[in-house]
């Protein structure tokens, strides 16, 4: 029997096997070792794609609110892209925070170079890209559109769990509701009757996020009471007409001449505006429900506080 050669197969004897002897063949093992190996890279690519135990997932955003809602609750880290419109000063609350972040235009091709481990969208934006990514295997939350304060916490509550920041949720709401409590103690006695004009002459219905807030600051809204829906417009002469103390103007893209600017330059609004206490808010505070939705609520009220004052000096 020939000896054994170091780290090699067992061979069989030259001319002594007979035809029913099975001899272990190279191909067996070789198929052998590439099912092993093929399970083992396998196994690599599960554990190096999934996000490693109790690390914050990558999230990206394709909807204005929800930028917001992100900027707000994710950790920097966490963030991998938002959509353009959140770097917008017009649009965004937070277009400064925005702008450090890769910017998207709400397409899944984008998406997928980012590949994110969760994806916020609005529930009403771009249906397809989010059947799409949904279809790809993506984590797509949509998130509805907020009108009430209920809505805010609730929006804050479902995005802070859906990227792993439920602290950071439950703390924002927690401030939030103590803002709220001392607005509500605060209130005055008698809302002041107020009128909101965008662009346009376009108003604030009753359903409205703006209605809320200014609800919240103790005005009555004046053309919800009078029936004007989310999209009914006030001409100036309704204007000149309307028993309200305080106008509130919503000015956008002053500095790009439109015909629905050219609303709020009319010569008899502006006299109005005059006779009346009026203020201007950025239309990004009635966009979208956040947190930071009751600064807006803070300036409507210092602004009623010194129409009381001044009505009361007047007596």
């Amino acid at each position: 029997m020939p000896m054994l050669e170091p780290s090699s197969r067992p061979r069989a004897r030259a001319g002594n096997a007979s035809r029913g002897e099975r001899r272990p063949t190279d191909r067996h093992a070789y198929r052998r070792s590439v099912r092993i190996a093929a399970s083992v890279v396998a196994a690599m690519l599960v554990v190096f794609a999934a996000p490693a135990r109790g690390a914050l997932p990558r999230v990206a955003s394709i909807n204005l609110c929800t930028d917001q809602l992100v900027l707000r609750l994710a950790d920097p880290s966490q963030i991998v892209t938002l959509s353009w419109l959140s770097a917008d000063p017009e649009e965004s609350l937070l277009a400064d925070e925005a702008a450090r972040y890769p910017l998207n235009y709400g397409t899944a091709e984008e998406l997928l170079r980012y590949d994110p481990d969760v994806v916020v969208a609005g529930a009403f934006t771009g249906a397809y890209t989010r059947s799409l990514l949904r279809s790809l295997g993506y984590t797509v939350v949509d998130v509805m559109p907020e009108l009430t304060v209920d809505d805010i916490e609730s929006n804050l509550r479902v995005v802070a769990r859906a990227i792993g920041r439920a602290e950071r949720g439950e703390a924002l709401i927690a401030e939030m509701r103590e803002r709220i409590r001392h607005l509500e103690r605060t209130k005055p006695a008698e809302p002041v009757a107020a009128v909101v004009v965008r662009p346009g002459g376009f108003t604030a219905d009753a359903g409205s996020l703006a209605h809320t807030l200014m609800t919240l600051a103790g005005l009555r809204n004046v053309p919800a009471e009078q029936g004007l829906d989310r999209w009914g417009s006030l001409s100036v002469e309704t204007l000149l007409r309307t028993p309200a103390e305080l106008l509130i103007v919503t000015p956008y893209r002053t500095d790009e001449p439109s015909l629905a600017n050219a609303v709020l330059a009319h010569p008899a609004l502006r006299a109005v505006a005059t006779r009346k206490t009026a203020i201007e808010i950025p239309g990004a505070y009635f966009g979208c429900g956040l947190p930071d939705s009751l600064d807006a609520v803070e300036i409507m009220r210092r602004a009623n506080e010194r129409l009381g004052a001044a009505n009361g000096d007047a007596l």
